[in-house]
């Protein structure tokens, strides 16, 4: 058994039958995750936030963290993303939908030509990762859908590397439940 199954709520279908060989529509359960980067020290600095939350909006898993690097926002972006499919992967987590706010990212990723460059290489590494796990998708998402992880994203330097929480921090309370309403 899945450990988040007791924090996921059902919202995609699935086709099945009853014992009567009825048709019905079976749930699966879907979890939803923003990313987000931010940068610090004069772009020196990387931080990423990933928040993991089931339909309700009720979080899941948490996640901060960051790199020393000079990356161009794009390349940011899309180092968030690798972590949060890793740590989806890692955990077990299945029917991810992943949200990011940067659209260059999901139209890369649905496309065979990758860039030659640092950002082709991430995507490259996402690609890989999501090659055998067809629940997971990659979406764009407003900026304004993504408060949470940006949140997340601009305290990373306040936690240890990599900080992961299972319970909402008082200083997001308010956006999540903002975002729940």
């Amino acid at each position: 058994m899945n450990p988040y199954d007791n924090k996921i709520c059902t919202t995609v279908p699935e086709k099945s039958t009853t014992k009567n060989n009825y048709p019905f529509v079976k749930k699966r359960r879907t979890i939803k995750c923003n990313v987000d980067a931010a940068f610090f020290n004069n772009n020196l600095i990387i931080g990423y936030g990933i928040c993991f939350r089931n339909s309700s909006g009720v979080l899941i898993l948490g996640k901060s963290g960051y790199y020393y690097s000079s990356t161009t926002v794009l390349e940011a972006e899309t180092i968030g993303l690798l972590e949060a499919i890793k740590e989806a992967i890692s955990t077990g987590m299945q029917a991810v939908r992943f949200e990011t706010d940067c659209k260059t990212i999901p139209d890369a990723l649905s496309v065979n030509n990758i860039p030659q460059n640092e950002f082709g290489d991430l995507i490259a590494q996402c690609k890989s990762l999501l090659l055998n796990r067809p629940d997971f998708v990659v979406s764009y998402a407003r900026k304004q859908a993504n408060r949470v992880a940006h949140s997340i994203a601009r305290a990373s330097l306040c936690h240890p590397n990599p900080h992961i929480f299972n319970v909402v921090p008082s200083t997001l309370y308010s956006l999540i439940m903002n975002e729940m309403a």
